[in-house]
Order: structure tokens, then sequence, then C-alpha cells
């Protein structure tokens, strides 16, 4: 395990260019679908358009001809940013943030895809930034449903400041109507998703009565942690409202944003979820790719099967994640973590060392999957970490590898 080379090999990217938050996250017709924040000129975070990628087993993906980009004079003239996509009576709809101004000021773009989700219409404006309750940022719409309406949450800063959810519903997708600021950090349990200034990427996941609330936190242009709030959503009068409960950290890594949650069915139904995996490190920033997604991973709502105690919502490795991508029989290992492997740790527990990240204990049970300068922990009953960075970690204690296939692509669509 000396070679440590600095492209990933199974982490889902695109070939070239930059990558970063996930964007309309679904499983249609018996695939799972992933656009995401992409630049396909240059690694540089510039000029964002919608990439795309697809799968039928979570593991193998098929890149897919970029989306949609900006629209020269057009509302995302300055780029198409996060969104979901939804599917309703006319067909699929990507619902993102487009940015038409120097100033930042986004809006809510609607576009039309085809039943395959390649190609895509021109953006329509649904909703713009509101001039009330002090919005002075709003973006990354995302879709839900409650008593048979369709609403939709945007996450926002006030002008004093203050991180903030907005709530708009929107049975029509062409007709939104602004319902207020839903949730800020003035509640006592949200204050606790601090600091931030934007929450960004506001996900809710709700079933059987249990909820979950994910929020990237944004401050003064610093990308912190990601935070999932448990509680419940009732009715109030028509609207939903949420009752936070508790507020804990989905990822304790360095380099885990902007997740995006997303329903699906089958083996494992429930919530899927990938978040970025993030890449600033100047060695890295000069190849001609930046950022990959993480290894998808499964929601677990309260006190569902593997959640932590309290209700606080957790993340695990999708089962199907280690079934499809080890081969190979296990052998001990240790020093460096280079190359692509799973290393599972055995009852005598390990620590990993690194030179600038410092060192951290691993528990029995944990299993660490490693993709060149990608490193991902799953703990048998905390939340994970996500780290990259270009000098490889060390580790020391009770482990055993097996190789990762890296053959996780398959041909371009």
């Amino acid at each position: 395990m000396t070679d440590h080379p600095v492209a990933t090999a199974y982490h889902l990217r695109p070939v070239s260019g930059w990558l970063n938050d996930p964007n309309g996250m679904i499983f249609h017709e018996g695939r799972w679908h992933v656009f995401f924040q992409h630049n396909p000129q240059e690694a540089r975070h510039d000029r964002i358009a919608w990439g795309h990628a697809s799968s039928s087993d979570l593991v193998t993906w098929t890149d897919h001809p970029v989306a949609f980009g900006p629209t020269p004079q057009g509302p995302d003239h300055h780029g198409c940013w996060s969104g979901v996509v939804v599917v309703d009576e006319e067909g699929p709809a990507a619902l993102y943030s487009g940015i038409a101004t120097d100033d930042g000021t986004s809006t809510v773009c609607l576009r039309r895809g085809d039943a395959d989700l390649v190609t895509w219409g021109p953006p329509t404006v649904v909703a713009p930034t509101p001039d009330v309750d002090g919005v002075s940022v709003m973006r990354d719409p995302f879709v839900f449903h409650h008593g048979g309406r369709r609403f939709a949450l945007l996450g926002a800063g006030l002008e004093d400041g203050t991180p903030a959810v907005l709530l708009f519903s929107c049975d029509d997708l062409l007709a939104w109507e602004y319902r207020g600021v839903w949730l800020s950090a003035a509640d006592p349990v949200l204050s606790r998703a601090l600091p931030a200034d934007v929450w960004e990427c506001p996900q809710l996941a709700v079933r059987e009565g249990r909820a979950a609330l994910v929020l990237s936190l944004h401050d003064a242009g610093v990308l912190g942690q990601v935070v999932a709030c448990a509680g419940e959503v009732v009715d109030d009068g028509g609207l939903p409202r949420f009752v936070p409960q508790e507020v804990g950290v989905l990822d304790t890594g360095t380099d885990f944003y902007a997740p995006q949650l997303a329903g699906d069915e089958g083996e494992g139904a429930g919530w899927w979820l990938m978040g970025w995996v993030r890449d600033e490190h100047p060695d890295l920033a000069a190849t001609d790719h930046a950022g990959c997604l993480t290894l998808p991973r499964r929601l677990l709502l309260g006190d569902e099967g593997g959640g932590r105690a309290g209700g606080v919502p957790r993340l695990v490795l999708d089962p199907a994640v280690p079934r499809a991508l080890v081969t190979g029989d296990p052998a001990p290992v240790r020093g460096l973590l280079s190359g692509r492997w799973q290393v599972d740790v055995g009852q005598a527990g390990a620590v990993l060392r690194h030179g600038t990240l410092g060192s951290r204990a691993v528990a029995a049970g944990a299993t660490l999957f490693v993709d060149g300068p990608v490193l991902e922990i799953y703990p048998p009953e905390e939340a994970p970490a996500t780290y990259r960075h270009p000098e490889p970690w060390a580790v020391e204690g009770d482990a055993v590898a097996r190789e990762v296939l890296t053959s996780a692509r398959a041909a371009g669509a």
C-alpha cells in the first residue's frame, strides 16, 4: 500500500471538471439518478451546470450528458445551482436556484425533462426571493408533501445574520406562494445549529411520525458541519409545522457538505443520501477534476434500528455498497492506507494517524473505505466521518483490508 493516486476510482464524480453539491436525486423507473453541481470546462467553481449519472445498483454509475447549463441572458445566466427533480402529472421537472445577476440574488427556476431525465427544456422562473421578513439570501429548493398538498423549503439568511428556512406552497409547480419564515435560529433547539448565517440545502425526511430536518451550515463564506434535527411535522391550519426536538452532527469528518435526501423502493427502502466530498487542497485543485460524492448512505430516523440514543438521526452505509465493491480475501494491514481498499476494524480497535489532520481512534466493528485521497469511516454506532486529503492516513491496531473494485463506472449514455 504505497501508491497514493490523486484520482478517486469508485466514488461518483465526472470524468473531468468540477463537482460540488448533489442535486435532483431521484429513484425513477428502476434506476437511481444523481445530478450534481458541475463545471464541465475546468476543475473550478464557476459557470455551474447540472451533471448527471445513474445506476441500477448504487455502485456502478453510468455517465449521461450534461443535463443543462446557464442560459445566456436567462434567469440562470450566472449558474444553475442546487435543487431537486420531482415528477408530477406533466412529467419530470427540475427545480433549482437560478442566478441571473452579479449580486447573487436567486430565483427558483423550473425546467421540464423527458421520461429518461436526459433532455431538458428552457428555464421558467416560478418564485423570486421574497422582499419581506428581512430575507437577504434564498437558495436550494427542496419539495415535499403534507396533507395531500405540495410544499417547498428554501435555505435562507436574514438581514440580521440569522440563518433560516423559508416555506412555499407549490401545488401548481408554475405558481409558488410564499408562506413565510418556517424556522430560524431563534428556535431554542435549532439555535444549536450554529455557527451559520445561511442554512443551506434544507432536506426533510418524514416517516411513521418521525421527521428529520437536515441543514448545511454556511457562515460568512465558510462551509461548516451538516446537522440533522429530529422532530415531527404537525398540521397548522393546513400548513406543515416542524417541531424540533434534538440536533446532532451527521458526519464528524472535515470534508462532508451539502448532502441530498431522496426516497426510494426495494431493499432498504427509505431515505438514501449522498453528500459532496469537498476538494479544496491546492495540489488537487491543479488536476483536471475536483470533487466527488460520498458512497450512498441511508438516513435512520430517530430510534430506528441502528439509530442513535435520544432519537438523533444517523447515517449508515447503504448495504448494497460493500456487497458489490469488495473482492478478494482479507489480509492484515499495517502502515499507510493508500490505494483503494475496504478496511474492517477488529475487536481490539485501531487508531488512525495523519500528518496534518491528527489522530482518531476507530471503534471495533468499524468499516473504512479508502479511495486515493478520500477516506470514509463508518463506526458501528456513531456518525460516519469523511475526509479528503492528499496525504494518506496510517492505521495502527487490529484491522484487515480487502481490495475494492475500481470498475465502478459504466459506459456513458
